[in-house]
């Protein structure tokens, strides 16, 4: 098939663009796939997230972007499939199949007349039940749940390799859902104060906007003297370092949020804490948001909904080495259920579906 893709976030290179470059770089292998992009984006990409972008045809997306309604239409029939990962923006697709990926309420489109004629022709994608949820609500349409994958270590990473850290892992940036850093480490503050010794809690997390210069230095403000690092921009074999090493992985995104009113505060599916269970670490995550998708309560790690729960049973596992043998083995056979090859089989059942 003759597949095309755009997305206007490629530059930023968080999560999402690491899915929607995931689903170019698969399908490259048995498809033609042409990336409205540039060539810069894609090779930074390719850095970033250790993907193999050689199969995807690129052209520039001017070419694309800054066609009108009827001209766009126009191009986009010369593909099969096409792709788009919506801002909220819309315009009318030609391709005979045409998925329409929304990432979080924050790109939800509007429910005005003109833009419901153009969603007429999309097939609607997202990562979560969640989401799913809050498509359907909004839009009264019905979305496929196609959640992200990740690289499964090829071996189990043995209980050798770790050490008592404590590993979190999210972009710094102000909205719009902020990744709680300054909850967990004043949950780390409290742990230390009830004899929690030994410990480290490393903050690992991409940079690319200035709003989140501020909370870089606020963190490591709050951090001194503690056994705390703060990394920016690591490169993704030192993040797997981390992964391998670390005991347990907090996530803290939606907590002390109404997300009954702004559910974009909360976390959209959580590909860090999949890839942390990968490795073997035990996952506490906020119990809200896509988070519910990926972890099973009690059985592959624990979601929480107060900091004081999150120290609790977090202390608990520290103390039963058993347990946590045994979550850990657990965190990584769930992990397995978001291999990247089910989610290559997934995407071909939805092209010929």
């Amino acid at each position: 098939m003759k597949i095309g893709m755009y997305s206007p976030y490629l530059s930023i290179l968080g999560g999402g663009e690491k899915y929607f470059l995931t689903i170019a770089s698969l399908l490259s292998n048995d498809h033609e796939v042409i990336l409205f992009s540039d060539h810069q984006t894609l090779s930074l990409a390719e850095d970033a997230f250790r993907i193999s972008l050689k199969g995807v045809l690129v052209k520039p997306k001017d070419s694309l972007v800054r066609k009108n309604l009827l001209a766009r239409f126009q191009m986009t029939s010369a593909f099969d499939v096409f792709f788009y990962m919506t801002d909220g923006s819309i315009f009318y697709p030609g391709s005979r199949k045409n998925f329409l990926i929304i990432q979080s309420p924050s790109h939800m489109p509007s429910t005005s007349f003109f833009q419901q004629f153009k969603m007429r022709n999309w097939r609607l994608i997202c990562y979560s039940s969640f989401m799913k949820q809050i498509i359907y609500e909004r839009l009264g349409k019905s979305a496929r749940v196609l959640p992200p994958c990740i690289e499964i270590p090829e071996k189990v990473i043995s209980s050798n390799l770790k050490k008592n850290i404590i590993l979190t892992v999210g972009r710094f940036f102000p909205h719009p859902h902020t990744k709680k850093h300054d909850t967990l480490i004043e949950a780390f503050i409290k742990l230390r104060s009830h004899g929690f010794s030994g410990w480290k809690f490393i903050i690992v997390g991409g940079l690319s906007e200035k709003g989140g210069i501020r909370i870089v230095e606020e963190l490591k403000k709050k951090s001194l003297g503690l056994p705390v690092e703060v990394h920016v921009n690591v490169p993704f074999s030192t993040l797997q370092s981390y992964y391998q090493q670390a005991t347990i992985y907090w996530h803290a995104t939606g907590y002390g949020e109404d997300l009954s009113s702004y559910p974009e505060r909360a976390e959209h599916f959580g590909i860090t804490t999949l890839e942390a269970m990968a490795s073997g670490a035990i996952p506490f995550a906020f119990a809200a948001g896509g988070q519910l998708d990926v972890i099973e309560n009690g059985v592959s790690g624990y979601l929480w909904h107060t900091p004081s729960e999150l120290i609790r049973l977090t202390t608990e596992i520290v103390n039963n080495t058993r347990l946590q043998r045994d979550l850990s083995y657990q965190a990584t056979m769930r992990a397995k259920d978001f291999s990247c090859s089910k989610f290559h089989e997934k995407l071909e059942t939805l092209l010929n579906g």
